[in-house]
């Protein structure tokens, strides 16, 4: 008979990246399931730092850049690597925006996916959130 093994840690939502990455990371929220070894989770502990925020901060060029030049130049980007990131705090204004720009980028993909939306179109608006996500974490950082 299947024993989940430490299901303490599975069966959570959080949010995830593949373990090796291209150019750019790119994580994802993760739902309820079972870990995966090659799939990093981590779950936020406060409501000050919800999931989406860093979802989002992780996606933009801004962490990216900062990974490949101050934390890990592999292509692997592990739970040891996320854990030295340096997470803004937002205030509510900042909070907004980002999940505004969180939403929107996860509707165009559900439409794209439920074939409301051609994939050339999708990817457009997506294209023209990743540069407003770019430009916010940007003035983020550099205030």
């Amino acid at each position: 008979m299947p024993v989940v093994r430490n299901s303490m840690y599975n069966f959570k939502e959080g949010f995830c990246w593949s373990d090796i990455s291209s150019t750019y990371l790119k994580c994802r929220i993760k739902e309820k399931s079972v870990n995966d070894v090659k799939s990093m989770c981590l779950y936020a502990l406060c409501n000050k730092v919800p999931e989406f925020y860093i979802v989002s901060l992780i996606n933009s060029d801004f962490i990216g850049t900062y990974v490949k030049n101050f934390i890990n130049n592999t292509q692997t980007f592990q739970i040891n690597d996320a854990r030295q990131l340096p997470i803004i705090v937002p205030d509510e204004e900042y909070l907004c925006i980002f999940k505004n720009l969180f939403e929107n980028a996860v509707q165009t993909k559900k439409l794209e996916l439920n074939n409301s939306s051609s994939k050339a179109i999708s990817e457009r608006r997506l294209n023209e959130l990743q540069v407003s996500l770019d430009e916010t974490v940007s003035k983020l950082y550099t205030i």
